[in-house]
């Protein structure tokens, strides 16, 4: 990056840098030198089977923004949270977008599910490219659409599925692998993802490539057929509420295979609902660095800030939107006379920081870089990082 330059974000405390320099103006007023609050969208599921992550991407993004309010706000204005709830589901995603664009935020952050964060986008596209910080959506097309108002937190469905692959084929040395998802739109790409993947390795054979329906209560006919077609591994790639319910009816089966499972697997809730399977050797789970698992003094700060303000523990993926919403406010506070679209997500796409999970900086399409993989199992009841993957490096025991 050229004409960097350092931004601190205030009582944060954050040491941002950014290629800041010589952006025209081009939007409203409004989006320029006002005096009232400046409003940003939070985009989450606040409703349906995962509303517990859009309540938590909500707490996150408090946390930010009163710690910039507190010391001053951006060049004495407040930041106004306007939260629109897209229940994970395309539609209401599309609505929760288009609210969003009616209040006039000058820039949203967040999107859980790409099955509502991929309709939003379209939505921010059409009405200015309005500045879209993605925290937890990982569907590939998010970012492949070329969309300039788009920069992504959190890693790709593609970058999942081969660090996956070579987890089951090279470190587990599995032979037959059976690939389960749960029919959303992130875990059917994932799993078509894996399975070009695992082809390419010539190593392994896919006996089993299906879907289950996400709500249900039993799933055994659908373990048992894997069992049935040779598997020694089964990778699921869909979410949490239903690997549970997966893990503690594989293990009551015992199918003599084992059970793996993907980014969205994880949540502290697996290990009440299937207390019994999490211990198993051959149950694990393939993990971004989530906020139970990384551990590093920010990482600290934000759990004890989470737990003295909400008395609760915070949810996996609530770091990530806290890192988003840090790098929007690195941006907004870098120029904050210049605030409409087009200056905002050029200094978007040139932050870069240390943030709770890790170096921060963006591509020239909007994607993170480098990003790590953690394998994890349940010790003394909670999930721990056993193996870990880096570019370099591949995956390697952690000690």
């Amino acid at each position: 990056m050229n004409s960097n330059r350092a931004v601190r974000l205030g009582a944060l405390g954050l040491a941002v840098s950014t290629s800041l320099l010589g952006l025209a103006a081009c939007g409203s007023d409004d989006a320029g030198g006002g005096s009232g609050a400046i409003k940003v969208g939070v985009l989450a599921p606040m409703s349906g089977s995962v509303s517990a992550d859009g309540e938590d991407m909500v707490r996150a993004s408090k946390l930010v923004v009163e710690k910039v309010n507190a010391d001053g706000g951006i060049d004495g204005r407040k930041i106004e949270l306007v939260v629109a709830d897209d229940a994970c589901e395309a539609q209401q995603g599309t609505q929760a977008a288009q609210k969003l664009v009616t209040d006039k935020v000058v820039a949203v952050v967040g999107g859980f599910c790409s099955s509502a964060a991929l309709p939003a986008s379209e939505v921010f596209h059409r009405n200015g490219d309005l500045p879209f910080v993605a925290s937890v959506s990982s569907n590939p097309k998010l970012t492949d659409a070329k969309y300039p108002g788009i920069t992504r937190y959190i890693g790709r469905d593609d970058q999942e599925a081969p660090v996956t692959a070579d987890y089951v084929a090279d470190l587990l040395a599995s032979k037959k692998v059976a690939i389960m998802n749960d029919n959303t739109e992130y875990s059917r790409a994932v799993a078509k993802s894996l399975k070009e993947n695992i082809e390419k390795k010539g190593t392994v054979e896919i006996v089993y490539d299906d879907a289950i329906q996400p709500g249900q209560n039993d799933y055994r006919a659908a373990l048992g057929r894997v069992a049935r077609d040779g598997a020694d591994t089964l990778v699921y790639t869909g979410f949490y509420p239903e690997f549970g319910i997966l893990a503690k009816q594989w293990a009551q089966l015992k199918p003599g295979y084992r059970l793996v499972g993907g980014a969205s697997s994880i949540d502290a809730t697996v290990l009440t609902a299937a207390p019994d399977a999490v211990t198993l050797p051959d149950l694990s789970i393939i993990s971004y660095p989530t906020a139970s698992l990384i551990q590093n003094p920010q990482a600290d700060e934000f759990r004890t800030e989470y737990k003295a303000k909400y008395d609760a523990d915070p949810g996996q993926f609530g770091i990530f939107q806290h890192d988003a919403m840090q790098g929007l406010v690195a941006a907004l506070k870098a120029d904050p006379k210049k605030l409409d679209a087009k200056d905002l997500i050029k200094r978007l796409r040139d932050v870069s920081f240390e943030g709770i999970t890790g170096d921060i900086s963006f591509d020239d399409q909007g994607d993170r870089n480098a990003f790590p993989f953690l394998a994890v199992r349940s010790v003394d009841g909670k999930f721990a990082p056993a193996y870990s993957y880096s570019p370099d490096s591949g995956w390697a025991a952690t000690n």
